[in-house]
This record gives structure tokens, sequence and C-alpha cells, in this order.
């Protein structure tokens, strides 16, 4: 079942609350998704998520905003990135994960949190700087900002020597918004930690999105969620 629910009040944040298919409390993710906000693709997420007995929360960017923005080209899907602020998001995630633990179907032992393309940069930064996951799954998060700003004040190539959870990382090996030299500077930041880094042959930016012929790969992407699951199953249900 997905409802939409506001999680913070001041300042207003919302997202999709989707319960587990279980009557026991269950382990939640936290969902952030790509540049593009919440949509049909987030729900299925949601909903296979639900189906292996998750709860998940999709945190809406937008939400203060008139709705998310024209990313028709590649110079607009930048701009949308660069005007979100890490800082807001971060305080968001902190305040979902409240808001999860203190629901009656959740397990507030075991969160987790997932992200994909700019939410995957976000989950970097809160996996570095909120010590509130059992673990943290990216997908294609640029981990090196090209430039820092107010909205981007820290890399997560730099926050990560905080890591404070199990990491995987997912990532295309033809990517071309993430060098694969930026996949391997967080492989080395991320020496000795709890960390597992994967790349796929043949697979670009955003291999995981089925609803985009252009750039899905489903080797890649059914590899990855594989992984996903067992990380996820591993960390919250071990």
């Amino acid at each position: 079942m997905n409802s939409r629910i506001i999680f913070r009040d001041n300042p207003r944040a919302s997202g999709v609350l989707t319960r587990a298919e279980s009557n026991a409390p269950s382990p939640a993710v936290i969902i952030l998704p790509a540049v593009a906000g919440l949509n049909p693709y987030c729900e299925g997420v949601a909903d296979a998520l639900a189906k292996q007995g998750f709860a998940s929360l999709a945190i809406d960017y937008y939400a203060r905003r008139d709705g998310a923005p024209s990313i028709k080209s590649r110079d607009e899907a930048v701009a949308a990135v660069a005007s979100i602020s890490d800082t807001e998001v971060l305080a968001d995630v902190e305040a979902a994960a409240l808001y999860l633990k203190a629901q009656p179907h959740v397990n507030p032992n075991k969160l987790a949190i997932l992200g994909f393309c700019c939410g995957g940069s976000f989950t970097l930064l809160a996996a570095s700087t909120l010590d509130m996951f059992k673990c943290a799954i990216a997908f294609y998060g640029p981990p090196k900002y090209n430039s820092l700003s107010q909205n981007k004040p820290h890399s997560p190539l730099d926050a990560v020597a905080n890591l404070k959870c199990p990491l995987l990382g997912n990532y295309g090996e033809t990517d071309g918004l993430i060098p694969l030299a930026h996949v391997d500077e967080l492989k080395a930041q991320l020496k000795g930690k709890q960390a597992e880094i994967y790349t796929y042959p043949g697979a670009g930016h955003a291999f995981h999105e089925d609803f985009r012929p252009e750039v899905y790969r489903p080797i890649a992407a059914q590899e990855a969620w594989q992984r996903t699951l067992k990380y996820l199953h591993w960390y919250c249900n071990g």
C-alpha cells in the first residue's frame, strides 16, 4: 500500500510510504530517487522491496517547490541536481528515518538507504554522516563533484572517509557522467572499510531504469538488483 505522507513539518517535507507485504514489523528502506524525482519507476522499486519484506519511504526532493523541473536535456538535468541542497536532503533523510522508526509496522533497528543517480550521491553522504543505517546502497551516484557550491559543500568522495555502515555501490563502466577514474578513487577511499563497489561492462548511467530503453541494460540491472537484495537481507534480516 502506497501513501503520501509528511515526515518533516518545518520545513515541510514529504514522500511516499510503502508498507511491506507482511504483518510483522519489517525492516525499512529510505529511497532517494534520481533527479527526475518521484515517478512510476520509484513506485516499482518500492513495490519490489515490499514483496521482499521491506517497507520504504521515497523522499520527494521537490515537495517544497511546484514540482520536479524539466530534465529533457543534459544541461537541464545538471542544473536540477545543482539546485538541490545536500544539507537539506540530509536533514530530510534524518527526519524520514526518525519517522520510520516511530511506525508500529517498522522494525526501528533495521533501516537501510538506497539511492539512484544524484540519490546515490546523497546515499554516500548520508551513510557517512548519519549513524542510523544497517547498510547503504548507491546506484551510479557520482562520488566526486566537479565543483563545490552552497548547495554542494562537500564531495561524497571526501565524506566516505567517515563511512558509518556497510556500503554497496553499482556503477556502469561506460557511464558518460561518472568517469571510471572517479569510481577508482571511491574504491581507494573505501579501502579497509565495509564496502563493495561493482562495475558493469557495457552499462552506462541509469542502467537500471527499465522504462528508458536507450539506457536500460537488463543483465547489469538484474545483477545489480540481486546484489542489492542480498545486501539488504544480509544486513537487515541477518
